[in-house]
């Protein structure tokens, strides 16, 4: 019971946002504005937050960010392998399936989640996640995608552009400076900084909830399906066997970063099937992906919190 208390209110908070686009109560257009304020104002302010609120030298887990990137990365492997070779996808289109298995919206829905499930740890996990996602799986998932289709050299150098230019690692490098000076923020400043942190998360799940209200209804379920295993399942389980296998992390940390890799591919992931060609089955995966994710997230939450003891 303490866990379904958890978990409803999160994906309330999601089919209402579904509920006010699908109705007509909020158009469409309108939910737009509200997800820019989330990835670009509220998200970033919230990992500013997080990382200098921690000691200096604790900023980053450097174990855990290793261990995280090692089961995205397995799973990435996975997806573009089945998309090779059972699919029968190009090297764009599979770099894009390998994506859809590998990277989480941690920021709209992994966070929310962890947080109610571990508290407060969950905010620097968020920002050691979205250091793997932004630096590492998506613009490998850019850059094989972009390479494939004729790009060469220009695919990469347009990829680590768009690291350097993203406002979640901005924030990050920002709260690092801000941490490793030993600065802190004037106490008016910092009250804001509080108030932004806090409106991320319920905000975000509204904006996913009216995303997945936009999307098709129908698709190519049969691949989806494949993709949706690789997210839910192999993902998290990647994400555990290598959190497992490596020494000093806490029962907490391992729980955390298991709900990050096992929440839905990110929002977004239909704009980035498209650049390959296949945003009908991106957006069927995502919208099958948040249904099943009750499910299975409060599975992975129940079991991996007896193993860790949390």
């Amino acid at each position: 019971m303490a866990l379904l208390a958890t978990i409803l209110p999160l994906f309330t908070l999601i089919a209402l946002g579904f509920a006010a686009v699908r109705t007509g109560y909020v158009e469409p257009a309108h939910t737009r504005p509200l997800g820019d304020f989330v990835m670009k104002i509220a998200l970033p302010t919230l990992i500013f937050d997080a990382v200098t609120g921690l000691p200096a030298g604790e900023t980053l887990n450097w174990r855990f960010i290793g261990a995280y990137a090692a089961g995205s990365l397995i799973a990435f492997g996975a997806g573009l392998w089945i998309a090779r070779r059972v699919m029968g996808f190009d090297m764009a289109a599979g770099a894009m399936v390998g994506l859809g298995m590998a990277g989480s919206n941690s920021g709209f829905m992994g966070y929310p989640i962890a947080l109610g499930v571990i508290g407060a740890g969950a905010a620097p996990l968020l920002a050691q996640a979205m250091v793997v996602e932004n630096v590492l799986m998506i613009p490998l998932a850019l850059a094989l995608s972009a390479r494939a289709g004729g790009a060469g050299r220009a695919a990469g150098l347009q990829a680590l552009r768009s690291v350097f230019a993203n406002p979640i690692i901005l924030a990050l490098m920002a709260g690092l400076a801000f941490s490793l000076a030993g600065l802190g923020l004037p106490a008016v400043l910092a009250g804001a900084v509080d108030m932004l942190a806090g409106v991320a998360p319920p905000i975000a799940l509204f904006v996913l909830g009216a995303t997945i209200a936009q999307l098709p209804m129908a698709g190519v379920r049969a691949n989806a399906g494949v993709i949706v295993a690789g997210k839910l399942v192999l993902h998290p389980l990647a994400v555990l066997a290598a959190l497992g296998l490596t020494p000093g992390i806490d029962g907490w940390v391992l729980l955390g970063g298991v709900i990050f890799a096992a929440a839905p591919m990110m929002s977004v992931y239909p704009l980035f099937g498209a650049r390959a060609g296949i945003e009908m089955l991106s957006a069927t995966a995502l919208l099958i992906a948040v249904l099943a994710s009750f499910a299975t997230l409060s599975l992975w939450i129940a079991g991996v919190g007896r193993l860790a003891g949390v």
